[in-house]
């Protein structure tokens, strides 16, 4: 036995005398407590309990719990699912030969874009959004939800969906119309930016046509004819 982790133990708690463990295969351990009779009684049944759950005998980083349980999705029912509280996807793949890595995932949005792309991410982003609205009933058309998704990631990073996620857009005007009009005034104002009238929302501040649909072309007359 490793003298100094026997001596590391012994060092925690001053009523331990003795520790001795398995070596070959670690599957036990034994601690022997000395408490003098004068002393109050001792529930070592709790102590035991207590130091149980702060003791870590194995952890993989990121992750705190998992648990076994059955799938209830659409045509998944009844399939085993490993879930965890946290995320590590790295330490997954040294279990490719007992798990499906090809059906790993995680609502981590940044942990997906990070390790499969930001394609990905978004896919998330649009599967989240609808199981929120799922919770509730409500039916929402995919072509809307990727919409959001796009927007949120089409810069190759995923920002939030929000004044602080509209910064980096290149329209004052458009950025006015969102939240927080005072601010984004001030800052285009000091900054002296100029808006190239591009964006739906600039348009139509402006009352000019927005580039989409019918107003994504001109209709040219030969001036012949006109």
């Amino acid at each position: 036995m490793d003298a100094k982790r026997v001596s590391d133990v012994l060092s925690l708690a001053k009523m331990a005398t003795s520790y001795r463990y398995d070596a070959a295969d670690e599957l036990w351990c034994e601690v022997t407590f000395k408490v003098p009779l004068a002393e109050r009684k001792v529930d070592m049944t709790s102590v035991v309990e207590k130091e149980a759950k702060r003791t870590v005998l194995y952890q993989v980083p990121g992750i705190s719990r998992c648990f076994l349980s059955e799938s209830r999705e659409l045509g998944q029912e009844g399939t085993m699912k490993l879930r965890f509280e946290g995320v590590n996807i790295q330490e997954m793949y040294n279990y490719a030969d007992i798990l499906r890595l090809n059906e790993l995932y995680t609502n981590n949005i940044h942990a997906m874009a990070k390790t499969y792309g930001i394609e990905a991410a978004c896919r998330v982003i649009v599967k989240e959004i609808r199981d929120v609205f799922m919770g509730y009933g409500i039916q929402v058309d995919y072509h809307h939800l990727s919409l959001v998704a796009d927007y949120m990631t089409f810069e190759g990073e995923y920002k939030s969906f929000s004044r602080i996620g509209i910064e980096s857009n290149a329209s004052p005007l458009q950025k006015m119309t969102f939240e927080t009009t005072m601010h984004f005034l001030k800052t285009a104002t000091i900054q002296g930016a100029c808006d190239e009238l591009k964006s739906p929302s600039s348009r139509l501040i402006t009352g000019r046509l927005v580039g989409v649909g019918t107003g994504a072309f001109d209709l040219v007359l030969p001036a012949n004819k006109c």
